[in-house]
This record gives structure tokens, sequence and C-alpha cells, in this order.
């Protein structure tokens, strides 16, 4: 038993939101500590895509339940920096303290330009992510702020009121390379990547602590894909204790087939009770 692993549940969001809201409140009565949810707007499979809008349905699902809450992730690029703060400042008011921020660059140009958004190279998404990290925060803990960066510029702004928790909800990435590692490391509080294998896992570790004032006080994270023709419960619990055995205290877990996640849920609890 490990009570320090806290357990998402990854949801289905391909499916009708009357189905994702059931899976949802059926995985608040299985024990999942955090409900998480893409940041898509296209719908292109039952394993591809996103029906609901990412923050409305989190909203919904934090008044309807008691768990945490936190987009896998949002892509920063989507919303003004200032609106996401304001989001999910209501999000925290609302729940007292139950929503996460995982926040990433954005990767799918399809998706970008079906819906109006300019697809820029990775050097500028990086660039901008890093800038809305930093206004986010500074808007979450100063009385007023002023910042002119090059892609973002406010002018007195005050946040009324400011987080619940303190001194603001826990920013999670989920990016990948060198430049989104040494700023997930510099201004986030935890990191979700998708890694298969514990050693691989341990040399980002590695990289990022470099980079940290506080390494201590950092959590990680990883998405584990569950696939019902593949993996057993047992397939799965012995995955997270390869990767508890390194430090890693939050696990995702994504069921797939996405149509099946009511049944899959019953059937992957055994992971969680395993562990709780």
């Amino acid at each position: 038993m490990n009570k320090d692993i806290v357990f998402w549940y990854h949801l289905p969001v391909t499916q009708s939101i009357d189905y994702i809201r059931d899976c949802a409140l059926k995985a608040a009565q299985l024990g999942f500590d955090v409900i998480s949810h893409q940041d898509h707007f296209l719908v292109k499979s039952d394993e591809r895509g996103c029906r609901p809008e990412c923050w409305v349905m989190l909203t919904a699902i934090a008044v309807l339940t008691e768990v945490k809450v936190s987009p896998l992730v949002m892509c920063s690029l989507f919303r003004n920096p200032v609106l996401v703060a304001k989001i999910v400042t209501t999000i925290d008011q609302l729940t007292k303290g139950r929503v996460f921020l995982g926040i990433g660059a954005g990767w799918w140009q399809e998706e970008f330009e079906a819906y109006g958004y300019p697809w820029e190279p990775p050097r500028i998404r990086v660039d901008k992510t890093i800038e809305a990290i930093k206004i986010i925060k500074m808007v979450w803990t100063q009385e007023e702020v002023n910042y002119e960066g090059k892609y973002w510029k406010i002018n007195n702004c005050r946040l009324v009121p400011r987080p619940y928790q303190k001194p603001h909800p826990p920013i999670f990435s989920g990016g990948h390379g060198p430049r989104m590692l040494r700023a997930t490391a510099k201004y986030c509080d935890g990191w979700v990547p998708q890694i298969g294998k514990p050693e691989d896992y341990k040399k980002k570790m590695e990289y990022m602590s470099q980079y940290m004032k506080k390494p201590g006080k950092f959590q990680w994270g990883n998405v584990i894909d569950v696939w019902e023709e593949r993996d057993t419960p047992e397939d799965i619990i012995r995955k997270i204790e390869g990767f508890t055995e390194i430090g890693v205290k939050h696990f995702i877990l994504y069921m797939h087939p996405q149509p099946k996640n009511l049944e899959l849920l019953d059937k992957y609890s055994k992971v969680v009770s395993y562990f709780k």
C-alpha cells in the first residue's frame, strides 16, 4: 500500500457528454483522486478528439463530485492567460481548492487551422506558453500586475478574488522538448508526461532537477495507457510499482477503448484499491 500515490482518471472525451459525465461520477465513487480532461475541439474518431469544452466540463464535474479536476493538458494558445487565471480561480474558489492547471504548448496543427488559430513554429508556441505561465502566476499572487513581454501585455491588472489555494493552484506541464522541460522545472509545480519505462523517466528527472529551486517539492506524474485487450490490472500494478521506485507519485489512467470506459472502470479500479 502507498497512500502517497495520487490516481487520476482521464475522461473518454470522444464520447457523448452524458457518457463522459457518468464516467466521471463513477470514477469519483471508485476512489480516484483527480479527474482530467483533454483540451481539444476536433473529434476524429473514438480515440482522437474531444466533444466537451474542457473547462466547462471540468467545472460541472467539480461541482457534481468531491474530487480534484485538471485539464490534461490545456493548450496555452487557445485562451488569454489572464482569462485562464480567472477561470481556474473561479473553480478553485467554488471547490475550496480542488483544481490543478495542466498546461502545454499545443501540437495538433489540423485543429489550430480548423478553428482559426495561427499555427506557429515550436519555438514561438513554447515562448508564448512560458509567458502565459509567468502571467498566470503573477496575477494569482500579486495585488496588481503590469507586464510587457514579447507576446502579451497587461496593464494595472487585478484579479479579484485570487485563488483559494496558496500561493496558487499547482501547475503541471506535459511538455517533452528540452526547452519545455527546463521551463517546467523553473515555473511549474509538477510534470505529467507519458513515458513507458522508468529508466527513461529517470533521465528526464535528472535533467529537470538541475533547473529547480526546490526539487524536493516537485510533483512527478505519468500517464499510463490502459488497453483492455492487452493489460490486466496486475500488469498496470507492476508498471506503477516500477515508477514509484524512482519517486513518481501521480498516475493518470487513460483507458481504451473509450466507448467501454464505464465497464473498464470496474475492472481497473482494482489498481486504485491495491495501492489505497
